[in-house]
């Protein structure tokens, strides 16, 4: 699956974390309705 990233790798845990806490925070008050992308540049083909 990592192949298919423009990162060439998958996202780590301790990112998913970090992302998760951000948006659990105070520091993310005027975020609303946000899709937090952690794909690391993954490109979905639809056909």
């Amino acid at each position: 699956m990592d192949q298919g990233t423009a990162l060439g790798r998958l996202p780590r845990l301790s990112e998913v974390a970090d992302a998760a806490a951000f948006a659990a925070s105070e520091r993310a008050g005027a975020m609303t309705g946000t899709i937090i992308n952690l794909t690391c540049g993954s490109v979905m083909d639809a056909n």
